[in-house]
């Protein structure tokens, strides 16, 4: 925030382009610690909202409502203290071509406290959820640390199956070694 993000919203208000909305920086962290800005966006990123997402306890509506008005100054944001993590699903050869249409099994019949399987790229045919996009899905969990979030979101995502299914599993390493000391 202090490096990059606060930096930028104060340059647009310097030269008398005030920005109201969401900003997303893509960051790559170089060797020595030091953020390098990829890209901006307007929006929420993807995958990255949903752990965040998991975490936000206050009114999201409401947030972006106060936004809007010029009272968010005035808005008090509440977030669970546990890490959260996220874990994609996509189809079989994503970025590229893909196949569509594998019905997808495991899914949870109800959510369990702290963990969530968010849609993106499914669709229902006939009762049954489909693969309709590249990044399928993400299981995303919270835990009191990293790694207790890591292993549940990996337990949630070994669960859900279908044909062609591919997901990383080193996601969070990095943090649950820095986690670990």
């Amino acid at each position: 925030m202090e490096q990059v993000i606060l930096p930028t919203v104060r340059g647009m208000a310097s030269e008398g382009l005030p920005y109201t909305g969401f900003l997303y920086a893509g960051l790559m962290i170089m060797a020595d610690g030091t953020p390098k800005v990829i890209e901006y966006n307007s929006r929420f990123g993807d995958p990255e909202t949903q752990p965040i997402m998991l975490r936000m306890r206050s009114d999201l509506v409401a947030h972006c409502l106060a936004a809007l008005e010029g009272r968010l100054d005035r808005e008090q944001t509440a977030w669970d203290p546990r890490a959260s993590l996220g874990v994609v699903l996509a189809a079989g050869g994503y970025p590229g071509s893909y196949g569509k249409g594998a019905e997808i099994s495991g899914l949870p019949e109800q959510e369990s406290e702290g963990m969530k399987v968010f849609h993106a790229g499914t669709a229902e045919e006939g009762g049954r959820v489909v693969t309709s996009g590249g990044r399928v899905l993400c299981a995303t969990a919270l835990g009191e640390s990293v790694a207790e979030a890591q292993a549940r979101a990996y337990e949630l995502t070994r669960a859900i199956d279908w044909d062609g299914v591919y997901y990383r599993g080193d996601i969070g390493y990095r943090a649950v070694a820095r986690e670990r000391g």
